[in-house]
């Protein structure tokens, strides 16, 4: 067949191209000619070559691989201070003694470190802790956030309905998310309730490797504030 004798059409289909290109991924190394003719249309710069579209590409990716990284960097710093606020806390819990500076060492190193906008501590069990008992409100009001939140795990984060929300923040406080800790376990002692006004900040598929060891110190602390401290005198003999 002579160098000016075209050569028959094949009745490909471009499946039958494409499978073919997959196969032989150097053809375009080997046929530089075919591959700067090459045109593909784009949306905003209009014609392009194959090879600036590559490189494009190739750009957006770059692009897409260093935000990542930025975000994850971001979420890394996040985890740390984090981690070291809640060091911090428990250390602190260790010396609290009443349910009084618990509540402070909450909400100052919680609220202001961890910069969440709202916090509250619900009890359904009094004890010989002044402040303590002017913590405990009814069980039965809490019932619905109970079953509906709290039923199948002592930690609950996302959203509640407004009449949930109430129990546990004002209007003003504008809060969108929440952390819900069932407290004391068997004993049902009460309930620990975090906000922000950020609906994405508390979401379903938290970690609780930072609460965990919080909530199990804090439910020891409710149980030695809930025992009076000043036993009765000796009845005479």
């Amino acid at each position: 067949m002579s160098d000016n004798e075209q050569m028959p059409l094949l009745n490909c289909s471009e499946e039958d191209v494409a499978s073919y290109l997959s196969e032989h991924p150097d053809f375009f190394q080997r046929h530089p000619d075919i591959l700067r003719q090459m045109v593909i249309a784009h949306d905003s710069n209009g014609v392009v070559s194959l090879l600036e579209r590559q490189q494009q590409l190739l750009r957006d990716k770059v692009s897409k691989q260093e935000q990542d990284i930025t975000r994850l960097i971001g979420t890394a710093k996040q985890n740390e201070t984090i981690y070291k606020a809640f060091i911090n806390l428990y250390m602190a819990l260790l010396e609290c003694p009443d349910s009084k500076q618990m509540i402070y060492l909450l909400r100052a190193i919680l609220l202001e470190q961890i910069e969440l906008d709202g916090m509250k501590l619900v009890l359904f069990i009094a004890g010989g802790d002044e402040h303590a008992a002017n913590l405990v409100q009814p069980r039965n009001l809490f019932q619905e956030v109970l079953l509906q939140r709290l039923a199948r795990d002592d930690y609950y984060f996302g959203r509640l309905k407004k009449q949930e929300m109430s129990l546990f923040f004002t209007d003003e406080q504008a809060i969108k998310s929440v952390a819900l800790i069932r407290l004391g376990g068997q004993k049902d002692m009460g309930i620990l309730a975090f906000g922000s006004i950020d609906e994405q900040h508390f979401q379903g598929d938290m970690d609780t490797i930072f609460l965990a060891p919080m909530v199990k110190l804090i439910n020891r602390l409710l149980l030695d504030f809930s025992v009076d401290n000043n036993p009765a005198e000796p009845s005479p003999i």
